[in-house]
């Protein structure tokens, strides 16, 4: 694999921030990772591994959260939670990881 994850990664976008998520190398977690480079990360920094769709879900929506002063700290909705979460099992299990270099 290359020293970024590839385009084809499933993402969750707010506000113009995009958050990718790939299987943590371990096989039992997955990452959360920044998708493109800015002035506060790099495309393809890992955010953090977790265990569950959701948990990865609530990790980046908090880590997008953080970067605004007005919005740092916030818990996001569960109903949006739960809708994200089901949306990234569909595609993460439906995403080709063979292909994609995993």
């Amino acid at each position: 694999m290359s020293e970024r994850f590839p385009d084809d990664c499933p993402t969750l976008t707010r506000d113009g921030v995009t958050v990718g998520f790939s299987p943590a190398p371990d096989g039992m977690t997955l990452w959360a990772w920044w998708r493109d480079t800015d002035d506060r990360h790099t495309d393809s920094e890992v955010i953090g591994a977790f265990g569950t769709y959701e948990a990865g879900v609530i990790g980046a929506l908090k880590a997008i959260a953080d970067r605004d002063i007005s919005t740092a700290g916030t818990e996001p909705d569960p109903d949006v939670v739960a809708v994200e979460a089901q949306f990234l099992e569909k595609t993460f299990t439906e995403t080709d990881w063979m292909g994609l270099g995993f």
